[in-house]
């Protein structure tokens, strides 16, 4: 069963993603039928994430209370009427209060997917899990690419849209059928005795933990490397047509190499950081130092492009800085969850809420600077790219310097009960 829940938070987030990034792949098209110019294409990617990181937070709160399930059913079924009214849209507002509204309902998928995760997966296998559920965001945004970008050259950029809202009702039926909430009964009565635990919470004594390096660095890290995760999103693929000159075929072949390859990159380091945790048991050397290492690796690389934009060694490099700099993004929540596991949903979208905060400033920061570049956007294109690699390459550091988690009480405890109950 543990499986199948893990293919489905999978294939949940193929979609949450490729929701996310469709408005990069259309957006030649949207530009030239809107007429936008670079800033308001920028203020077209912001709005996605002006009430996500709000949302994220309150959707996990309510998936602790209600269960996973109830709450990934629901927001997944306004995904799919969202997605249908696309075809209904004639002028920037609406693009704009579309892209607001998806946003909001999408907000709460990733940090109550991880914290599902979580739930079925024993300590050991953590990162590896979550690295999926990163898997399927990086499939949505990239190796589904080509198969988006047909349906908008053949059918057009409304159709693309509201064939993701049928792939979203699809899922809802097969997530509610083919899933159930808790792994075991025993974990329900841990359940119970965290809700308890919940009312006893003070907000002072949670405000402190946020303050703390380890919970305030770990955010910090995921802020900057969420840039870069929503630049790739909106910008990438016209950073590939108009700086590297590829054709819109290329472009999409490109965006799935870069997809294909980061995920095995990523999915690596997670792996090399569930192993080294199995075999010391250490946080700081099995999780922290190895995502705060792959970080500062990723940003090298990311600005290396700036010097060397020959297309092969573009696409070279963004394949690993894209998997590198990724690492945080598995291993982050991991981190968040073991500083307070009675409240894992909430402390995972305390995470990618503020790191969603990236996804407000990104879009509008890089439009911005490729605007004041005037005619040369290349220059525009290489001062956003130079500002995302400064900013993961400190938080990187930072990140590896103060964070230093508790070792969790409970996870010989949950290694037994997973190893005896689940299957």
């Amino acid at each position: 069963m543990r499986w199948v829940v893990l293919i489905l938070i999978f294939f949940g987030a193929v979609i949450n993603f490729a929701d996310k990034s469709i408005i990069g792949l259309a957006a030649v098209p949207i530009m030239k039928e809107f007429d936008l110019s670079y800033a308001e294409w920028g203020l077209v990617g912001s709005s996605y994430y002006w009430l996500y990181p709000v949302t994220g937070i309150f959707g996990a709160a309510w998936a602790d209370r209600l269960g996973a399930k109830k709450v990934l059913g629901f927001i997944m079924l306004t995904w799919t009427v969202l997605q249908f009214g696309v075809l209904a849209i004639a002028a920037l507002p609406f693009l704009i209060l579309y892209r607001i509204l998806l946003g909001a309902f999408e907000g709460p998928y990733s940090p109550v997917a991880y914290s599902h995760a979580d739930k079925w997966f024993p300590p050991k296998l953590k990162g590896f899990a979550n690295s999926v559920v990163v898997g399927g965001g990086t499939v949505g945004a990239m190796i589904v690419a080509p198969i988006l970008v047909s349906l908008i050259t053949i059918f057009g950029w409304k159709v693309a849209f509201a064939a993701l809202g049928v792939a979203s009702l699809i899922w809802f039926f097969l997530f509610q059928f083919l899933t159930k909430e808790n792994p075991v009964e025993v974990y329900e009565n841990v359940q119970k005795k965290k809700k308890e635990k919940l009312e006893k919470i003070k907000v002072k004594d949670f405000l402190v933990l946020l303050a703390s390096p380890t919970a305030l660095f770990t955010t910090l890290a995921y802020f900057s490397t969420y840039i870069l995760v929503v630049w790739f999103s909106v910008w990438l693929p016209i950073y590939l047509v108009e700086a590297v000159k590829m054709t819109p075929g290329q472009m999409g072949s490109s965006v799935a190499i870069i997809g294909v390859v980061s995920v095995c990159i990523y999915m690596g380091v997670s792996m090399l950081s569930d192993y080294l945790f199995k075999k010391n048991q250490n946080w700081r050397s099995s999780r922290v130092l190895v995502v705060a290492g792959a970080m500062i690796l990723g940003a090298i690389f990311f600005s290396s492009i700036m010097v060397f934009q020959n297309p092969i060694w573009v696409i070279l490099a963004m394949c690993l800085a894209k998997g590198l700099t990724y690492a945080i993004l598995p291993i982050g929540p991991t981190i968040m969850i073991n500083e307070m596991r009675e409240r894992g949903g909430l402390m995972t979208s305390i995470l990618t809420s503020s790191g969603n905060i990236a996804g407000i400033i990104a879009p509008l920061l890089t439009g911005y600077i490729i605007g004041l570049a005037g005619g040369n956007k290349i220059l525009g294109y290489n001062l956003s790219i130079l500002f995302m690699a400064i900013l993961v390459l400190a938080f990187g550091i930072l990140f590896a310097i103060f964070v230093k988690p508790s070792k969790s009480k409970g996870n010989k405890d949950e290694q037994k009960d997973y190893n005896l109950k689940s299957s």
